[in-house]
């Protein structure tokens, strides 16, 4: 995102990719309107566009990774990683995932945190696939 103009065209575009990527998401019930998207994605302090990943095939955006800056945590958050239904399978998830752990270095911190829907196993097995470990947020 840090490349592409932040207007509001390239900011629908990171929306209506994230919000057909969601959709696959177990139980993930309706998506942000485009308001409530760019209030509590973009405009907020965790929100860079050095941390989001957009892949392309050509001009189509099928892809993306958005990963928070929470340095002052000291940690990076991956958000959302998804890639359109007719370009799985492709490596595009991992790739992407790996530039946002990348993140971590430009933000100076040494963990990344994500969750995931404990029945999308996709997601899951990515997630183990690039060393995430469960952790348990019961205890402080």
């Amino acid at each position: 995102m840090a490349e592409l103009n932040s207007d509001p065209a390239t900011i629908r575009s990171l929306y209506e990719l994230n919000r057909e990527c969601s959709a696959d998401i177990p139980e993930r019930g309706s998506f942000y309107t485009l308001d409530e998207f760019v209030d509590q994605r973009v405009n907020t302090v965790s929100y860079d566009p050095q941390g989001v990943v957009i892949a392309l095939d050509d001009t189509e955006w099928v892809g993306m990774a958005a990963t928070s800056d929470w340095s002052r945590n000291g940690y990076v958050f991956n958000e959302m990683t998804g890639v359109k239904s007719s370009h799985r399978c492709r490596g595009i998830a991992v790739a992407m995932k790996v530039l946002g752990i990348a993140f971590a270095d430009e933000c100076q911190v040494t963990k990344v945190r994500t969750f995931h829907h404990p029945l999308n196993a996709s997601a899951i097995g990515l997630n183990r696939k690039l060393g995430y470990a469960d952790a348990d947020f019961s205890h402080p």
